[in-house]
């Protein structure tokens, strides 16, 4: 029940309509002449990613030439990418966005003044008011404050590759539903340690569970039975 409650909160919104671009209609001719053009969208990737999986699809009987190639890898790596936390991020990863490099350091300055509590903010810069950034808009990650803790960094890096990761905010589970979550997670494609999940799901439990904040309460041992009485 936890994993059918949280998964449509966790998962990428599959997009409906492909965002409008010059290379859109190459991409649909191209990836489309095999399958949905919409297949594996909802899959984000970095550039490397796409630009092997074009690859591939190539491979197996896509016709584009070399400069084709590159304009679909280029069509997938800026609306299909991984998601770019646009509060913590690089210039150079905020350029990913379709954005130049002017425009990126105008959002890494606005952003050390004062963080952008959400799209509206962030499409609302001055620097941004030509761009239209609705086809980007799934890409972008606008967290909630989390908690401060050793793990946070572990959560943040791995969780946040696939979705947003203020989403587990008001949340309150035990620890066999986060272990549970976590566990449908790394099966899903979560890469990651052993150590890094227990990390994982220690801070999950600890800041959104049946008492946030308070050290968890050690099990308590089943009581022994009693010694069956000795026949008369």
């Amino acid at each position: 029940m936890l994993a059918l409650f949280l998964l449509p909160l966790l998962a990428q919104e599959e997009p409906k309509t492909l965002p409008e671009d010059k290379h859109k209609q190459l991409y649909e001719n191209v990836c489309g002449s095999c399958h949905g053009a919409d297949q594996g969208i909802d899959d984000p990737r970095d550039r490397q990613g796409w630009h092997d999986t074009v690859d591939r699809m190539v491979q197996l009987g896509a016709s584009a030439s070399d400069e084709e190639q590159d304009q679909i890898v280029d069509y997938l790596a800026k609306y299909f990418g991984m998601p770019v936390n646009v509060n913590t991020a690089t210039a150079e990863e905020i350029q990913t966005l379709g954005l130049s490099e002017d425009q990126a350091k105008a959002v890494v300055a606005a952003r050390d003044k004062e963080k952008f509590p959400d799209f509206a903010a962030f499409s609302a810069l001055p620097a941004l008011k030509e761009v239209n950034l609705d086809g980007v808009k799934r890409r972008l990650v606008f967290p909630k404050a989390l908690p401060q803790d050793p793990n946070r960094q572990t959560f943040l890096n791995i969780c946040s590759a696939c979705h947003s990761t203020d989403v587990v905010a008001g949340e309150s589970h035990n620890r066999e539903s986060w272990g549970a979550l976590v566990g449908r997670m790394r099966d899903h494609g979560a890469h990651g340690s052993d150590d890094d999940f227990k990390k994982i799901t220690d801070y999950l439990v600890k800041y959104f569970g049946p008492t946030p904040g308070a050290p968890e309460a050690a099990a308590t041992p089943a009581p022994a039975k009693s010694a069956p009485a000795p026949k008369q």
